[in-house]
């Protein structure tokens, strides 16, 4: 089954964190079209669990957490 956003773009909603110990924000994301050996796949829902929210607490983290 083919999409209409087949090779494009798409924009998407996204739980970001962009520093250690920062809440959770819900934002609108740009998400690339999948390079050679990607896939793109629908998420129909999605959660988190206690190891995402703790993890997402420890000052040590230095990257950004996104969960689509």
């Amino acid at each position: 089954m083919f999409s209409i956003h087949e090779g494009k773009p798409i924009r998407c909603k996204a739980a970001v964190s962009r520093k250690p110990g920062e809440a959770l924000v819900i934002e609108e994301i740009h998400v690339d079209p999948p390079q050679a050996y990607e896939v793109r796949i629908k998420i129909i829902c999605t959660s988190l669990c206690h190891t995402d929210v703790s993890f997402s607490k420890i000052d040590s983290v230095s990257f950004t957490l996104i969960n689509t």
